[in-house]
C-alpha cells in the first residue's frame, strides 16, 4: 500500500471504530455506513476484514445484541427477529443461532414474550369494547410475528370473555 492508501485506510478504520464504539454493527451494516460516507468499496472491505480478524466486528455479536435489546424493549417472535436480522444482511444461519442463544440466555420463548407484551398493552386498551380490545391485541401480537393460534391463546388468557363483561 502506498502512503496515501495507508492514510486513507487509517482514517477509514478510525471512522469504523467510532461507529463500533457507539454500538455493535453487523459486517454489512458497517460496510453500508462507510460507503454512505463516500469510502471506497475495496478499502471499506479491507478495513472491515482487519477489524473482523481482530474480533472488533462480528455478525454473531451484533445479532445477539440486537436480539437482547428486542427482548427487553420491544418483544417480537423468534422468527420475526431472525427475519429482521436477515433484512439487515446478517446471514440467516448466524441470525438463527444468535436469536436462539439470546432467547435461551434470557430464559424466554415466544409464549412468554407474547404474554408479556399482551399484559403490558392490555391496560391501554381497557376502555375499548371487548371485541375491539381482543381484535387490537390480536393484531398487535401478529404484527410482532407471533402466530395466529398463539395470539388467540394469549387473548383468551388475559382478556375476560365478553360474557363476563358487565
Amino acid at each position: 500500500m502506498s502512503e496515501l492508501d495507508l492514510q486513507a485506510f487509517s482514517a477509514l478504520r478510525e471512522r469504523a471504530l467510532g461507529l463500533l464504539a457507539r454500538r455493535e454493527h453487523g459486517v454489512r451494516e458497517l460496510e453500508r455506513k462507510l460507503l454512505a460516507k463516500g469510502a471506497d468499496r475495496e478499502l471499506a472491505r479491507a478495513v472491515i476484514e482487519e477489524l473482523g480478524a481482530r474480533g472488533l466486528v462480528s455478525d454473531e455479536r451484533y445479532a445477539g445484541a440486537y436480539t437482547r435489546e428486542a427482548i427487553r424493549r420491544r418483544p417480537r417472535a423468534e422468527r420475526r427477529l431472525v427475519a429482521e436480522l436477515v433484512e439487515r444482511r446478517v446471514p440467516a444461519a448466524t441470525a438463527a443461532r444468535a436469536v436462539a442463544a439470546a432467547f435461551a440466555e434470557a430464559e424466554v420463548d415466544d409464549h412468554a414474550l407474547a404474554l408479556r407484551l399482551a399484559n403490558a398493552r392490555a391496560a391501554r386498551l381497557a376502555e375499548l369494547a371487548p371485541a375491539a380490545r381482543r381484535s387490537r391485541l390480536g393484531r398487535l401480537l401478529q404484527a410482532r410475528g407471533f402466530g395466529t393460534s398463539l395470539a388467540i391463546e394469549i387473548c383468551d388468557r388475559i382478556l375476560p370473555s365478553s360474557e363476563e363483561e358487565p
